[in-house]
């Protein structure tokens, strides 16, 4: 998970039995310490020979003490390398990344993690769609033109997950023997299509991501491989422009996700009100109406969201209802 993260201390890849037998023993410790949280090692596929780090979840939800420290101090760990929620540190020679979660989305999390890149290369599909998977499950994420106005989650539940891109829960829960197996099992959706997954079609920084990933790559050549694989007409969605593409899976999604439609309906409505505002208040607006600029500009409009919470309560939805004219009288009047 942290790659390479160890620079100045030495550390090696691990043979199966030995990889296995560290695991045992750093779990225990974990489990010894802090026995009421969710701590799980993040599996890899069975018949792996060799591995160069051991990748651990682990629930840091109200986590009362410092986790560098406690590394340092449990593991004799010298060097430590923290990367936003995961401390990777050496121990035996060997590179071991404890992730951090939330409770919440423990259990999501290591399904996403497990398998080696699987969840990252199923996560192409989501893409297509117009959604996101990732560590915290599966979102929606509203967006105008480039905009991301806001995000909502669909599930946290793996089988509802997979069974929205056609792909076998119970197979994936199952799990894998070889990466052939992984690779197999991506293949089986209905919506696979390998254009989607080759660098060329990918943009500048998915490119340089997924360039670095030994699993992503290895996916590559055996796609080159193989023949008769489905091969969904994204192109085909994408010339019909991106509305279309969207319309289709917003309604698969809101068959498969009760709760869906209300939220993104709610949603909808949201932007547009917020739409208005910013059409009917904003800094362009203010500065024809009172002449100021530059700084005097920006104190005035923080200033005028300020007065207009105190006044109005909700100044969002006063400006939204109220004729331009009566917004621009009220300005004039603050200054």
């Amino acid at each position: 998970m942290g790659g390479q993260a160890i620079k100045n201390t030495p550390v090696r890849r691990y043979q199966r039995a030995e990889y296995e037998q560290l695991k045992a023993e750093v779990l225990t410790q974990l489990h010894t310490d802090f026995p009421a949280r969710k701590i799980a090692a993040i599996p890899a596929y069975r018949n792996k020979e060799s591995f160069g780090d051991l990748d651990i979840l682990f629930e840091t939800t109200d986590l009362q003490i410092e986790l560098t420290i406690y590394l340092q101090e449990r593991f004799l760990a010298k060097e430590i390398v923290r990367n936003s929620h995961v401390f990777s540190f050496a121990y035996q020679d060997f590179q071991i990344d404890l992730i951090g979660s939330s409770q919440e989305d423990f259990d999501i999390s290591l399904h996403y993690f497990a398998w080696n890149d699987l969840g990252n290369i199923i996560g192409r599909i989501y893409h297509k769609m117009g959604f996101k998977y990732g560590h915290d499950g599966l979102h929606f994420l509203f967006k105008a033109d480039n905009y991301q106005f806001g995000e909502i989650c669909l599930s946290k539940d793996i089988r509802q997950i997979l069974a929205f891109a056609d792909l076998d829960a119970e197979r994936f829960l199952a799990g894998f023997d070889t990466l052939e197996d992984i690779f197999q099992y991506a293949v089986s959706t209905s919506f696979f299509n390998k254009d989607i997954y080759l660098l060329e079609n990918r943009n500048h920084a998915s490119r340089i991501r997924d360039r670095k990933r030994p699993t992503y790559n290895a996916l590559l050549k055996w796609l080159e491989t193989q023949t008769n694989l489905p091969s969904y007409p994204w192109a085909n969605l994408k010339e019909q422009g991106g509305r279309q593409a969207q319309t289709v899976f917003l309604e698969r999604a809101f068959a498969f996700f009760p709760d869906f439609k209300i939220q993104y309906l709610a949603m909808q409505q949201a932007f547009e009100i917020w739409q208005t505002v910013r059409e009917k208040f904003n800094g362009r607006l203010v500065q024809t109406w009172t002449g100021l600029e530059n700084q005097a500009l920006g104190q005035l409009m923080q200033k005028l969201k300020a007065l207009g919470k105190a006044e109005f309560g909700d100044f969002q939805q006063w400006v939204y209802i109220q004729p331009i004219s009566e917004i621009e009288r009220w300005v004039r009047s603050q200054v």
